[in-house]
């Protein structure tokens, strides 16, 4: 009954900490809600992209306006803002972005007009939108797994230290073995096929994501040396409250950025 509980509650604490990372995270769609004349309109403004494949920008109809353009420029950069309409569908408004290299940005926001008249305008919640490259599923898939997996295992670890049932020290190798497969086999490859580097993190770059696994990764390996001759459950309790407030931090955050200036790939910016 007892490892049921415990793993009930890593499950759930693993899930609810994934999706606070994804949507927490630079990458999750813009939500703007409520419109002049339409209390009830919701907006999503995506915030990725796949080159190659074509990127709308696509918003829900409504009465309160009758048209919609798009002003969007490359970010960061001093470019003008290019204006384009939206076009309109059955049921939604869409207009399509220009592809950009890996990692390039592109900022926009939306004008709704009615009769004419610009009724709202969203530039002071401008979408960013950051282009990859295409990462094929048997390399996304995996990574997804295996970074889901090293994220429960630690929690079950930490949970059969506190309620004193199962093996602790099974799930904390568990835990290194998954993390190095998902965050440093199938990650670099997948962040790779996105942006052209295998790893941007510390010492070469400053990306979030790369250096924030790196840590998670030491403490990890730490708890378990600690643990090998002689029992140290602290350590494997750190490892894993860690771990929990290390993946919790917005996925993608200080990711890999295109210079449009230099031309050059950066990492560490929002």
């Amino acid at each position: 009954m007892k490892k049921f509980f415990v793993w009930t509650l890593a499950i759930l604490l693993t899930v609810g900490a994934s999706i606070y990372q994804r949507q927490s995270g630079p990458t999750y769609p813009l939500k703007i809600s409520e419109i002049p004349g339409d209390k009830d309109y919701k907006m999503k403004l995506t915030r990725s992209a796949s080159i190659g494949e074509q990127t709308f920008v696509e918003i829900p109809v409504s009465e309160a306006f009758d048209s919609a353009v798009i002003c969007f420029h490359k970010y960061p950069s001093d470019s003008k803002n290019t204006i384009t309409p939206f076009e309109k569908y059955a049921q939604s408004w869409k207009v399509m972005l220009p592809d950009q290299p890996p990692a390039g940005k592109l900022q926009y926001y939306v004008i709704l007009f009615k009769n004419g008249e610009k009724t709202m305008q969203t530039d002071d919640n401008s979408a960013i939108i950051r282009f990859k490259g295409q990462v094929p599923d048997y390399i996304l898939i995996p990574h997804i797994i295996a970074m889901f997996s090293a994220m429960l295992f630690s929690l079950v670890s930490l949970f059969y230290i506190f309620f004193n049932t199962g093996n602790y020290r099974l799930f904390s190798y568990l835990t290194v073995i998954t993390l190095i497969i998902g965050g440093f086999i199938l990650g670099p490859i997948m962040q790779n096929y996105a942006f052209g580097d295998y790893w941007t993190g510390w010492p070469i770059g400053k990306d979030f994501t790369d250096n924030k696994t790196l840590i998670a990764l030491i403490i990890w390996i730490t708890a378990i040396i600690l643990n090998l001759k002689k029992e140290r459950k602290w350590a494997v309790i750190l490892a894993s409250v860690s771990m929990l407030i290390v993946f919790s931090i917005p996925h993608s955050l200080g990711g890999s950025e295109y210079n449009y200036e230099s031309g050059q790939v950066e990492t560490g910016k929002k």
